[in-house]
């Protein structure tokens, strides 16, 4: 990870871009169940995906939006899904590093779960730079807060890491994202 006691606004504008990266990444994993079963016990599973794509987000002098998060990939659950999410991140002037929060689903045909990630120290971005082209590297926890088929009901925690390449750090940017995910979720049939 890159030190975070540079105080430059565009610096703290990637890094919430690249925290809403993260969060769509989560989102990704926590969402990969398969298709409903006809059991409704719960059942508690380990769940591991990866996932890229393409990330679009608007960086201003007080918050990046993340407006659009887009990939595909596999999970052990369900093989071959979709990712996608948005999320935001505030500025924050004197540091490399900042918290994001977001929300994001993954998805395969009928089967989808959702998931939630909470803005906290827990949940951060930090940029390779304060202009120019920069890569940030992301990491934290999304939550899974329900889902349909395979993901019927989904609970449970993934930690997720991974990085999102940026051309510039101001106004409207997309750039190309990879992320991992691991956990256990407990899901429903």
């Amino acid at each position: 990870m890159l030190s975070c006691m540079v105080k430059k606004p565009s610096l703290a504008t990637r890094c919430k871009v690249l925290g809403a990266l993260a969060v769509v990444a989560v989102v990704s994993m926590a969402t990969s169940a398969g298709s409903a079963g006809a059991v409704t016990q719960s059942k508690t599973v380990s769940f591991s995906a990866s996932f890229s794509g393409k990330a679009s987000l608007l960086i201003n002098n007080s918050t990046v939006t993340i407006s659009s998060i887009a990939g595909s990939g596999k999970n052990s659950l369900f093989g071959s899904s979709k990712v996608a999410g948005n999320g935001s991140a505030p500025k924050s002037s004197s540091s490399l590093c900042d918290p994001f929060g977001g929300k994001g689903s993954i998805s395969a045909g009928a089967s989808k779960i959702t998931f939630v990630v909470v803005r906290s120290s827990s949940q951060q971005g930090c940029s390779s730079g304060e202009s120019g082209a920069v890569t940030i590297s992301f990491h934290g926890v999304t939550k899974a807060t329900g889902g349909t088929g395979k993901g019927n009901g989904a609970t449970g925690s993934l930690k997720f890491k991974g990085s999102l390449k940026l051309g510039g750090t101001s106004g409207s940017e997309s750039g190309s994202f990879t992320v991992s995910l691991s956990g256990k979720l407990t899901v429903k049939g």
